[in-house]
């Protein structure tokens, strides 16, 4: 009897304590599916097409930020975006072009075409998290704030830094979409464990600094200062290049950095660092971003002589040729990223003006950067007007420089990796498919890790390049070395004295001619940082590390 007393008694009591009794405070009316998803904040695409299939591409078509006041006694501004990149405005092009050439190829995605959503990160990993974000959402945020369905994105174009990839990278792994960077080179991207639906046109920095470490001892430079951005692609270099010199007769005099969000009083101190040390070789891995504030100081004060090495990152930075920068920076070394060709880029990026686009705000920055005129009456721009008779092609390297592309080639060979690897699905045959019971995609409803599968396995030739990628998603590790020598005018021109095989035997990577060089300061000798005393000091700390080690 017991039993059939105790259960009533016990659970009348649970229900009415914590299921009747009513709570005003916590009791919500009735929602709709709208009130339960609404956007925040808009964040528009730069440019943006339809498609069967929709890719994303995210650029920093500005170079540096301007952070809001964060009192939050109200709403917070967004980050505003300074100084108009062209270059990166060039390679957002390259992108569309790739695309619109496609959709115009019978071969390659019969009746099927490609779509965009191109966005600006600013160079700064918050911006590009937020364009992460915006690209998710289909072609239109305020058109779609619903938040139901799959995302429309298939793979993404993106992004430059290293540290703006590794947060979009983050953001994309929960849906399992494919990312092909065309500038990331940092050697942690290669890990798979962290970043598994990460690729890249670009070799991975362990290449790069090995071939820097062969670079310095080749000229004997054995006192050297070394200079990085405050991210993870400066961090992972310089920890690359120190692992590089070890049992070397290079010795770090210093090692120094430039604040992500700059500072000038920071800078000069550090210009003061270089001023005072005898190291006459400074090697750089920094982005172009912060490198612009950071030079502009540097040569205000003025200091000549320094033979600069400059990671791929800047080394074809077009921002620095005009011949303002030449006594300073003339006679810089580094690896840059492999040219190539495309046929009808100069053409295609002519088209771009703002009688074609009038109210694209990118467009008129453009227009203001390029001609120091704006192209709105409404933009409240305190710029003269401008004539419309504006003509690219006589001028302006920064954005026309097409003759031999290097990050927007790269671009270019990402666009044209997703088509082939689409190309490839769409061949597929039921019965003889990759997936579960021999099965293949649905080309109308195909998901964006079964296209990895085959981006991981795509192999094709473009403009006689070979394009494909390791298990890593790493490509094919080459670089030209570039020397900046003084050109038409006095401007800057990059010119090509040798080349890196990280396919070749041991010492056999890197090729240099010397007769071609033009070092700093206008010699045809390399500088000389390797001072008898300072080699002398260098042994003695490096004994001393040893001996206390």
């Amino acid at each position: 009897m017991s039993p059939l007393i105790l259960v009533p008694l016990v659970y009348p009591v649970s229900v009415l304590t914590f299921a009747f009794t009513p709570i005003p405070s916590y009791t919500f009316p009735p929602t709709s599916a709208a009130q339960l998803c609404n956007l925040r904040s808009n964040f528009e695409p730069g440019f943006m097409a339809k498609g069967d299939y929709i890719i994303g591409g995210i650029f920093p078509l500005h170079y540096n930020q301007e952070m809001p006041d964060l009192n939050y006694t109200y709403k917070p501004a967004a980050v505003k975006c300074n100084g108009f990149d062209p270059r990166a405005f060039r390679w957002a092009q390259t992108m569309r072009l790739a695309v619109e050439e496609i959709n115009q190829n019978k071969e390659l995605l019969p009746n099927h075409t490609l779509g965009y959503k191109i966005f600006d990160s600013c160079a700064y990993p918050l911006t590009g998290q937020r364009a992460a974000l915006a690209v998710l959402n289909g072609l239109n945020e305020a058109d779609s704030p619903m938040c139901t369905g799959a995302s429309p994105l298939l793979a993404l174009i993106g992004e430059s830094g290293s540290a703006q990839s590794i947060v979009v990278s983050r953001i994309l792994q929960p849906f399992k979409i494919p990312m092909i960077s065309y500038f990331s080179s940092c050697a942690c991207l290669s890990d798979r464990r962290k970043y598994p639906t990460f690729f890249r046109v670009i070799p991975n920095d362990d290449y790069q600094v090995k071939a820097i470490a062969q670079l310095l001892i080749r000229f004997n430079w054995t006192w050297v200062g070394l200079v990085r951005g405050d991210h993870e692609y400066g961090r992972f270099a310089v920890q690359g290049l120190l692992r590089e010199l070890q049992g070397t007769r290079v010795c770090v005099a210093y090692q120094e950095m430039i604040p992500l969000l700059y500072n000038h009083q920071r800078a000069l101190e550090l210009i003061q660092v270089m001023r005072s040390s005898r190291a006459k070789v400074v090697v750089v891995f920094s982005a172009e971003g912060e490198m612009t504030p950071f030079l502009q100081d540097y040569m205000k004060q003025n200091i000549t002589g320094i033979q600069w090495v400059a990671s791929e990152a800047w080394v074809t930075a077009s921002v620095f040729t005009g011949s303002e920068y030449y006594p300073y920076l003339g006679g810089t070394i580094g690896f840059g990223i492999r040219r190539g060709h495309i046929p009808k880029l100069s053409d295609y990026l002519q088209t771009v003006n703002p009688q074609m686009y009038p109210n694209n705000t990118l467009v008129q920055e453009l227009w203001e950067t390029l001609y120091g005129c704006t192209s709105s009456v409404f933009s409240g721009s305190h710029l003269p007007p401008c004539s419309g008779q504006e003509s690219l092609f006589e001028k302006h390297s920064a954005y026309m420089n097409t003759s031999s592309p290097r990050v927007s080639y790269n671009v270019y060979k990402s666009v044209y990796a997703i088509a082939h690897s689409l190309h490839n699905l769409l061949l597929c045959h039921p019965g003889n498919g990759p997936f579960h019971n021999n099965s293949c995609s649905q080309s109308n409803n195909i998901q964006p890790w079964q296209l990895q599968h085959y981006l991981q396995e795509v192999a094709f030739s473009i403009a006689g390049d070979d394009v494909n990628f390791d298990l890593k998603g790493d490509s094919i590790p080459y670089y030209d070395i570039i020397n900046w020598q003084r050109g038409s005018g006095g401007k800057i021109e990059f010119v090509n004295v040798g080349l890196f095989d990280g396919t070749k035997p041991a010492g056999e990577e890197l090729v240099i001619q010397e007769d071609r060089i033009m070092w700093a300061g206008h010699q045809s000798e390399a500088s000389c940082s390797h001072c008898v005393f300072t080699y002398i000091r260098c042994q003695l700390l490096k004994f001393c590390r040893l001996r206390w080690r």
